[in-house]
């Protein structure tokens, strides 16, 4: 059911974004506006990335376990770095084009189009926003980067509205000759604000490729529980190495028995493991637990 859902809200996302694109490029050309192209094309690359998510994610949700024995899910951080990825060179790219237009005398644009645009843009992404932040509290992070892709695109409408609002107003007075400038200043600030959320997003993505611990609050929480058992059955050491990749959580936890431990049969060792996986249960992530029992601390390290 909740692979479904994901699957219906990434092509909810990509024909969203596709009305957009079209939109946004040919009312930009047509207004002389880059602020408004900049929202076109932020938006074409969207569709082109939410499509890649839909078929990364249709492929992970296909079990090969013969030629994948851990499972897909690398897959999810490196479409997701690939995408923020796209985004930032975007932004980078708009950068460059707004400098160019400031040092070269602003640009004359047709402030009432871009204006009847930005209202209708930013009711739009403001309203699919609000939708996809109500259902990615519970998803994965492929829903999740969609929910921050169009955050930055609501983000970016009513940037643009409020500029040319100010445009408007501004061209029907004696500051009419700083209204070239107001477009490529608003690609400049908008542009430079969002290159955070890429590269944010990117950090968070390269450590799930490389494996390292997940949030501190999921790190906190299993070592808590760890600590738990280990004294409730008098064990001598434990090891945690816990890893989040995708939508699955890896916890390997080595314990060291001591002569003096309660655990002393596979029984009760698989006794230990419920009551591991129960108190883990609540956590919203695929899990793939082991929990291994050695004499020897140097098979635990």
């Amino acid at each position: 059911m909740q692979h479904q859902q994901e699957k219906s809200l990434l092509k909810l996302s990509v024909y969203a974004a596709l009305v957009f694109a079209v939109g946004g490029i040919v009312w930009g050309w047509l207004v002389s506006s880059q602020m408004v192209q900049f929202d076109g094309y932020y938006s074409l690359i969207s569709v082109g990335l939410s499509m890649l998510s839909l078929g990364a994610a249709q492929f992970i949700r296909r079990h090969d376990h013969k030629r994948f024995p851990f499972g897909k899910d690398m897959l999810e951080p490196i479409v997701i770095l690939f995408k923020y990825s796209i985004i930032l060179l975007l932004c980078i790219f708009s950068i460059v084009q707004a400098v160019t237009g400031l040092t070269t005398g602003g640009r004359a644009t047709d402030i009432d189009g871009a204006l009847l645009y930005s209202i209708i843009g930013a009711a739009g992404c403001l309203a699919i926003y609000l939708y996809f932040k109500r259902k990615s509290k519970n998803a994965g992070g492929f829903i999740t980067a969609e929910s921050n892709q169009w955050k930055m695109d609501s983000l970016l409408s009513s940037a643009v509205l409020i500029g040319f609002m100010i445009a408007a107003v501004l061209s029907r007075t004696d500051y009419d000759f700083v209204v070239p400038y107001i477009d490529p200043v608003m690609v400049l600030i908008v542009a430079g604000y969002f290159i955070k959320v890429p590269v944010t997003e990117m950090m968070k993505s390269g450590r799930e490729i490389l494996e390292m611990s997940p949030d501190q609050i999921i790190q906190s929480q299993i070592e808590a529980i760890t600590e738990d058992l280990e004294k409730k059955y008098d064990f001598q050491e434990s090891i945690v190495r816990v890893a989040k990749v995708g939508g699955k959580l890896f916890v390997e936890i080595d314990f060291v028995v001591s002569p003096q431990s309660s655990i002393q049969t596979v029984k009760m060792q698989d006794q230990i493991r419920s009551e591991f996986s129960n108190k883990i249960h609540h956590m919203k992530y695929t899990k793939w637990l082991t929990i291994s029992f050695t004499g020897d601390r140097k098979w635990a390290i």
